[in-house]
């Protein structure tokens, strides 16, 4: 649900189809009219707003399932889910049984989004507040979410006033999928929707039941496996106001990534930018795909552009391009980001191995020694939990005085 994965590509020929670039554009413009609906929130200040996600970081960090559940408003969260399909009083019956086992999911010890959440936390993420904003009329709080793997992603915390004056969360739009995680649950559920939907098609008229035909499209597409279809050929199946979801192009990205076809993708992430050209979704995904591509200077532009789309200064940023600087092998500037990075945010752990690699590289082995001693002071890790045999002057650090007087005093 919180992150894309990626596998190594190479280098293709092959080009993206004009006739389905060509829908695309034709019908994109449409589906940027459809929102997933802005509540009249309560309005709150600023310094409300600030205290409300200290107190999300605090117990999250604290790792407590019981206050970390009650940060959230999950009636709010469920009609947000369901809202589409109670608005006829036959499905809302008949789907009453999904709605009760959404609400019992929210209970007691039953595991839900927030456990997936926080059990992410402690099996090592990082969880960071970094901003807060209004958009749309929604109130909004900004977390990165760092796993130790290092994969990165966004949560807008979507924040609503009840009326006893308590702020809760009332949904989550996770930047690496491009949606709401009330929709992404919605999805999931569909078939057994469908299900409820058919069970009293005699109550329906014709364009609700045309809904549920273009609903099965739209999941049977999101569904499908690359090696059982095409996804681009199954694309010019869908529903028009289909075709411009963010899903639904992240999932053509996705197949040109596991078919290796570069040139697809460039094409796809560049009709996704067309018309979300201020979205971190596609950037998240792209830093990582040019990585591995090799091409370096892309991904210090896709960087670039999801610095501006989270709008405040992320540190972990700053470490990330330090990595990519490193490979380009410009470890000057790359020192002066890392270094930044962990000015910022001294706990932040990436910054710290960057400068290692980095001081190794310049033969600045004093800084060695001191970084090493903050990766194992601060972060718990050893000099044996490092490799770096590979880094240029690896030989000359190890045979160096600094070094074998740091390796005495280890013992």
């Amino acid at each position: 649900m919180m992150d894309h994965c990626l596998k190594r590509p190479v280098y293709q020929q092959t080009l993206l189809s004009l006739t389905i670039l060509a829908i695309i554009l034709s019908t994109l413009q449409n589906a940027m009219a459809q929102t997933n609906g802005n509540r009249n929130s309560q309005s709150m200040t600023p310094t409300e707003l600030q205290a409300f996600a200290k107190q999300v970081q605090q117990t999250a960090s604290s790792q407590d399932p019981t206050k970390f559940r009650a940060l959230f408003n999950w009636k709010t969260f469920i009609n947000r889910t369901l809202a589409e399909f109670e608005q006829n009083p036959a499905v809302q019956q008949s789907i009453q049984p999904l709605r009760q086992q959404l609400e019992s999911t929210y209970t007691g010890n039953n595991p839900g989004i927030d456990t997936e959440l926080l059990g992410e936390i402690v099996n090592g993420a990082d969880y960071r507040f970094l901003t807060m904003r209004k958009e749309q009329n929604q109130y909004k709080v900004i977390f990165r979410f760092l796993r130790p793997d290092w994969t990165l992603n966004y949560h807008a915390l979507i924040v609503e006033k009840q009326p006893s004056g308590e702020l809760k969360i009332v949904d989550i739009d996770s930047f690496s999928t491009g949606e709401l995680i009330s929709e992404t649950i919605k999805w999931s559920l569909m078939p057994e929707i469908q299900k409820a939907q058919l069970s009293v098609q005699d109550k329906l008229n014709a364009e609700q039941k045309s809904r549920i035909q273009d609903q099965k499209k739209l999941f049977d597409f999101l569904n499908l496996s690359s090696e059982k279809g095409d996804p681009f050929q199954a694309y010019q199946q869908l529903p028009k106001q289909y075709k411009g979801r963010k899903t639904v192009l992240l999932r053509l990205a996705q197949d040109t990534i596991e078919k290796e076809n570069h040139k697809k993708y460039l094409q796809v992430i560049s009709v996704f930018r067309k018309y979300f050209p201020s979205d971190a979704t596609v950037e998240l995904l792209s830093i990582d795909y040019f990585i591995l591509m090799g091409d370096y200077k892309t991904a210090l532009e896709c960087l670039d552009r999801l610095n501006a789309s989270i709008k405040t200064v992320d540190p972990y940023l700053y470490s990330l391009r330090a990595g990519i600087l490193i490979e380009m092998g410009d470890i000057v500037l790359a020192g002066k980001y890392a270094g930044k990075a962990s000015e910022i945010e001294p706990n932040l752990l990436q910054p710290y191995m960057h400068l290692i690699n980095i001081s190794v590289m310049q033969s600045n082995f004093d800084q060695t020694i001191k970084y090493l001693d903050i990766l194992k002071t601060k972060f718990g890790f050893s000099y044996e939990d490092l490799d770096l045999s590979e880094l240029e002057n690896y030989s000359k650090f190890t045979e160096s005085t600094q070094f074998k007087k740091w390796q005495a005093s280890q013992k």
